[in-house]
């Protein structure tokens, strides 16, 4: 699997504006979009990586449906270091800008919005307490039950 990474440059945090911050994002994002379309390899996976800093921008009016059409061509993407109100917005924008039905898993406070923004939400009780799974439609006790959940129960 090859990963694209979307990041903001510490350099350019210090030295320029927003903008040019944003700006280097927007290239960026159009830059891992324009890879995946010239792969010549039909069963290449891609994976997206991007930090919570990045995010906030990638999230952004002007922005966000590029992001969103990237993600989309991945096979995986993983937000790392994210508030739990840009956990919310990734799910709102993929409910909203795919149209399809989303599944949200969460094992802590910190998931509940992205739990209830989410179509169907899943709490796993455990050592983070149960926010999470009071905010869930469907709950678990441990992360070994995913499985089981999804393939058996979730066809």
């Amino acid at each position: 699997m090859k990963q694209i990474c979307i990041s903001t440059n510490v350099d350019i945090l210090k030295q320029d504006s927003k903008k040019a911050v944003k700006e280097n994002i927007e290239l960026q994002i159009t830059n891992a979009t324009q890879m995946i379309k010239l792969e010549k390899d039909p069963h290449a996976a891609f994976a997206l990586i991007i930090d919570g800093k990045t995010l906030t921008y990638a999230l952004e009016e002007d922005l966000k449906h590029d992001f969103l059409n990237l993600a989309v061509d991945c096979a995986s993407v993983i937000c790392c270091r994210v508030s739990p109100k840009q956990k919310a917005m990734v799910t709102r924008l993929v409910k909203e800008g795919t149209g399809k039905t989303t599944l949200a898993i969460g094992d802590g406070a910190n998931d509940v919005g992205m739990i209830q923004e989410a179509d169907i939400g899943v709490g796993i009780s455990g050592v983070e307490g149960m926010q999470a799974v009071m905010a869930s439609d469907f709950a678990i006790a441990q992360f070994r039950f995913l499985e089981r959940l999804l393939v058996v129960h979730g066809h």
